[in-house]
C-alpha cells in the first residue's frame, strides 16, 4: 500500500474511533469534521476541537454541525459558486470573440455594399460589383451560421451551469437527512428578519420557537441511530406539514429543530406551539422496513417573541432558555419566554 493510501486509512481509523469514543452516529458530516481534524485540513476546526479536549469538555452533535456548518459547507459551496463564476466568465468571453468575428465581417461586407453602391451611381457596371457583393455574402451567412451554432451552444452552457449552481444553492440550504432547511439557511433568514423589523422594513411581529424531542437519546441507545433518523425525519415532516407561508422549519442541531413565524403574534405562536405538541403526540411511529412500532414521541417547546433591536442571538438564547426550562419542567410542553424581568410562564399543552 502506498504512504498516502496508509495515510488516508489511518485518518479513516481515527475519525471512527473518534465517533464512537464521544458516542456520535457516523452520518457524513459528523464525519467529515472528524476526518478533517485529524487530516489537519482546516486549522480552524484543528483549534476548536483540540481546545475542547484540552479543557475536557464534551464535544457532542451540536458542537460538531457548528463546525461543518461554519467551516466545512460554506467553504465547498463558495468554492463550487467560484468555479462557476469562472465557467461562466469562460463562456461570456468565448461569445464575445464569437460576435467580434461576425462584427469584423459585417463591417467589411457593410463597406463592399457602400463601395458597390459608389460605382453604381458613377458608371452603371455593376458585373464585377455583384460578384463581390455575392462572394462576400456567402461569406457572412457562413459565419452568421457558424455564431448561431456557437450561441446555441453557449446557451446550452448557461443553462446547466444555473442549474447546477441552483441545485448547489439549494444543497447548501437544505439538511441532508430532514430535507428542511439546516442552520446556515436558518441564521440567514433571522438575521434578515431581525434586520427588517429594526429598520422599520416590516412592522409585523416575529416569533421563534426552539423545539426538541423528549428522550431522544434513550430512543437512539435502544433502537439505533437508523431508527432514531427515521424519527428525526418523521418529526421534520409534521413540523413542516402544519406550518404557514413564509414560516420555516430548521434543523437546528441533533435532535433540535428551530422554527421561524413572521408576521406571528406571541399567542399566535403559542397556540401552534400547542397544537404542533398534540400532532406529534398522537402519531404512532413505526420503523419502514419492519412496521415495528415504537409508539410516540413528544415534544418540549420553547417560544420568544424578537423584540426591536435585540441580537439574533439573543432570541435563540432566549428560546432556548425557554426549551430548557420547559424540559425541566417535565417535558411535553411549552415555555415562554418573556421580554422583561421574572420567570417565563410555562404551560402544558
Amino acid at each position: 500500500m502506498s504512504p498516502l493510501k496508509s495515510r488516508h486509512w489511518d485518518t479513516v481509523a481515527a475519525t471512527l474511533d473518534a465517533l464512537r469514543e464521544y458516542d456520535l452516529a457516523p452520518v457524513p458530516e459528523l464525519f467529515h469534521v472528524w476526518f478533517v481534524f485529524f487530516a489537519d485540513d482546516n486549522p480552524d476546526i484543528v483549534r476548536s476541537i483540540e481546545l475542547a479536549r484540552q479543557q475536557g469538555t464534551a464535544i457532542d452533535e451540536k458542537q460538531l454541525l457548528d463546525l461543518y456548518y461554519r467551516y466545512i459547507l460554506h467553504r465547498h459551496t463558495t468554492d463550487f459558486l467560484r468555479q462557476g463564476m469562472e465557467s461562466f466568465a469562460d463562456v461570456i468571453e468565448n461569445s464575445e470573440q464569437s460576435i467580434a468575428s461576425v462584427s469584423s465581417e459585417l463591417g467589411i461586407y457593410h463597406k463592399v455594399l457602400e463601395e458597390a453602391d459608389a460605382v453604381l451611381r458613377r458608371d452603371g457596371k455593376p458585373s464585377d460589383l455583384l460578384t463581390a457583393v455575392s462572394r462576400h455574402t456567402r461569406k457572412v451567412q457562413k459565419t452568421v451560421s457558424t455564431l448561431a451554432e456557437q450561441l446555441d451552444s453557449y446557451h446550452q452552457q448557461i443553462a446547466h451551469l444555473q442549474s447546477e449552481l441552483q441545485k448547489a444553492q439549494e444543497q447548501s440550504l437544505t439538511d441532508g437527512l430532514t430535507r428542511v432547511s439546516n442552520r446556515l439557511h436558518f441564521e440567514q433568514i433571522l438575521t434578515d428578519l431581525c434586520h427588517a423589523v429594526d429598520e422599520g422594513e416590516d412592522s409585523e411581529p416575529f416569533c421563534l420557537m426552539m423545539i426538541d424531542l423528549d428522550q431522544f437519546k434513550q430512543v437512539n441507545d435502544r433502537y439505533g441511530h437508523r431508527v432514531g433518523d427515521e424519527i428525526l425525519v418523521l418529526i421534520a415532516g409534521i413540523l413542516k406539514t402544519n406550518i404557514k407561508g413564509r414560516d420555516t422549519v430548521s434543523r437546528y442541531g441533533g435532535d433540535e429543530f428551530a422554527v421561524l413565524l413572521p408576521q406571528t403574534t406571541l399567542d399566535e405562536a403559542l397556540f401552534l406551539a400547542e397544537d404542533l405538541g398534540n400532532r406529534v403526540r398522537a402519531r404512532e411511529i413505526r420503523a419502514k422496513s419492519s412496521g415495528m412500532s415504537f409508539g410516540s414521541m413528544t415534544i418540549s417547546i420553547g417560544i420568544a417573541e424578537y423584540q426591536r433591536y435585540e441580537t439574533s442571538s439573543s432570541i435563540v438564547d432566549r428560546a432556548d432558555s425557554a426549551l430548557y426550562r420547559a424540559k425541566q419542567g417535565g417535558r411535553d410542553q411549552y415555555s415562554i419566554a418573556l421580554p422583561y424581568e421574572g420567570e417565563p410562564e410555562t404551560v402544558a399543552p
